[in-house]
């Protein structure tokens, strides 16, 4: 039971972190940060699939958990959409 819950909550802080990451690397679509947040959404997808594995033991449950969380992802994405707006520079003292 424990090692279901803790798959639970890494699944969870991982679709809250990708909302996170995507959303930044939206807000600097046109800066050169889109890359570092870009680049940080694969790292961390390997780094919970790394996890997933050795939870789990088998690559075809971590697969099938990483497709779930991708799903709550997409879902979070439609009903809450993304943030908008645009980066403001700290005012110059």
């Amino acid at each position: 039971m424990k090692n279901k819950a803790e798959v639970l909550i890494e699944s969870l802080n991982y679709v809250l972190i990708q909302y996170a990451l995507s959303n930044m690397a939206f807000l600097f679509r046109a800066n050169l940060l889109f890359v570092l947040f870009f680049a940080s959404d694969f790292y961390v997808t390997g780094v919970f699939f790394n996890r997933l594995c050795a939870r789990t033991g088998s690559r075809l449950a971590a697969v099938g958990v990483l497709l779930l969380c991708f799903a709550a992802y997409a879902a979070l994405l439609w009903f809450a959409g993304r943030v908008s707006g645009t980066v403001v520079p700290f005012a110059a003292a």
